[in-house]
């Protein structure tokens, strides 16, 4: 559940992280989600992997569940919030709940690493404001095989691979948020059509 944006200045440990194109696949799902994410929102980001976004937003807090990532962004950004947090398994922890409701939650390329990804959803949703959105992407079933392909020539990250659990469609999405007790606002796909942008809303 490691998301890069950023070149790892933490050298080999975060090297298997990366591939070629990861940077670039990482900026095309901000460009997807941020757009929906108000100026000066309180923003949750689960999985945050290595990103800038701590700079951009003033009210950040950022989750992961890989400490040498956690132990990278503090280094980076020592004025955030980082917290610790599986969000399929366990219940959010203090310095999460701290920070809600939050206006707007980043699930980036999380949901297809997840066994029980309707539970992730829902634990995020409670957290919630009113008004807010969490905006969540994954890889379409479509992008299967270009996505192994990639791991396994070194464009894409060969972890994030690996961890891969399933691809959801469309309808698949619909209900896992349904099942989370959340509404779909929107609907898109990107980069071609193999990775997709589903914002979701408080019922």
């Amino acid at each position: 559940m490691t998301r890069t944006d950023e070149t790892p200045a933490g050298g080999r440990r975060l090297a298997p992280y990366f591939g070629l194109l990861t940077r670039s696949v990482q900026r095309a799902r901000l460009a997807a989600a941020l757009p929906h994410v108000p100026p000066g929102a309180r923003l949750l980001d689960l999985g945050c992997g290595l990103t800038d976004l701590p700079a951009r937003f003033p009210s950040y807090v950022g989750c992961d569940r890989n400490p040498v990532v956690l132990d990278e962004m503090r280094r980076l950004h020592p004025s955030a919030a980082f917290a610790s947090w599986d969000v399929e398994s366990d219940e959010p922890p203090p310095e999460v709940r701290a920070g809600a409701p939050y206006d707007a939650i980043l699930m980036l390329a999380i949901l297809e690493h997840l066994a029980e990804p309707a539970r992730a959803l829902g634990r995020a949703g409670a957290l919630l404001a009113r008004e807010g959105r969490l905006l969540a992407t994954t890889p379409h079933p479509l992008g299967r095989l270009p996505l192994e392909a990639g791991a396994r020539l070194g464009l894409l990250s060969r972890h994030a691979d690996e961890e891969h659990e399933t691809l959801l469609d469309r309808a698949g999405l619909e209900r896992c948020a349904a099942g989370a007790g959340l509404a779909v606002v929107s609907y898109s796909r990107f980069l071609l059509g193999l990775n997709q942008l589903v914002v979701l809303a408080r019922r």
